[in-house]
């Protein structure tokens, strides 16, 4: 099968390990420190396991945040796995945190499935066939602003992580507003929806699940991704990070990539 087939099995997937998590969310649940300072809690591994136990199902690789690598090397392709999207936000209440499924075939995503429980959206696409929303029972496809100049901008910046350096990115870009918002999955889904225009981490620490499934979803609602060099993001599968950070951008403007780009590097990445 294509992964395109599995689209609405992975789609229910989402939601069921979304399910579980609010359970958590809504009660009492542990919190663990991994190698390197993140969080994790009950609700991350919970929600891991189901994915897996689903994906297991498919002819597939799967590579999940917590796991890693779970299937032996598959040349075909790669389900690639983020059980909790914002685990900072969950433990914060914030409800800015999802479940998100993409598939990595060749170093390019070509399905992405993102979820988010508290308000019930859940955000998909795959390649070539456009990108959409599914939100209070209506499904619709979305695309981003395609916005001429970036003094119009709005840029999402992370609530928990927003450094001096950021903050002087964002006055030499002129962008007229700033958000402050929680997981990767949501911010770049909100692009792909129009909701706003840029967003960028800087840091060598974003796992690969963090940005599979949301770089579907930009791409296919005609926006575009890149690392902070102005390159394709590459998928580490050695590092399983994405070294060079990542850009999510509400336009294929060439001109406006590249002034960002340029803004970064001055700054210092």
């Amino acid at each position: 099968m294509d992964p395109q087939d599995y689209l609405n099995f992975v789609k229910e997937l989402t939601k069921e390990a979304g399910e579980k998590t609010l359970e958590f969310y809504r009660g009492d649940y542990a919190v663990n420190e991994k190698a390197g300072g993140s969080p994790v809690t009950e609700a991350d591994l919970e929600s891991e396991e189901i994915l897996i136990d689903g994906l297991s199902e498919t002819e597939y690789g799967i590579v999940a945040e917590e796991r890693g690598r779970v299937d032996r090397d598959n040349s075909r392709g790669y389900w690639i796995v983020d059980p909790l999207d914002g685990t900072q936000d969950f433990i914060d209440k914030t409800g800015e945190f999802a479940i998100m499924v993409g598939f990595l075939q060749g170093g390019e995503p070509l399905l992405g499935v993102v979820y988010a429980p508290v308000s019930e959206k859940l955000w998909y696409a795959t390649k070539g066939d456009g990108a959409f929303v599914v939100a209070g029972g209506d499904e619709s496809s979305i695309e981003v602003n395609n916005k001429p100049t970036l003094d119009s901008y709005n840029l999402i910046a992370s609530r928990n992580h927003f450094s001096q350096a950021d903050r002087e990115i964002s006055e030499r870009l002129h962008v007229a507003g700033i958000t402050r918002m929680g997981s990767l999955g949501i911010k770049f889904s909100s692009i792909a929806e129009g909701r706003a225009d840029l967003t960028y981490y800087t840091t060598d620490r974003l796992g690969i699940w963090d940005a599979c499934a949301p770089q579907a979803i930009l791409e296919e609602a005609g926006g575009s991704v890149y690392d902070t060099n102005g390159r394709r993001p590459h998928y580490d599968f050695d590092m399983m990070r994405m070294l060079d950070g990542i850009i999510g951008l509400g336009t294929s403007d060439p001109d406006i990539k590249d002034k960002i780009v340029a803004t970064l590097s001055e700054v210092g990445k």
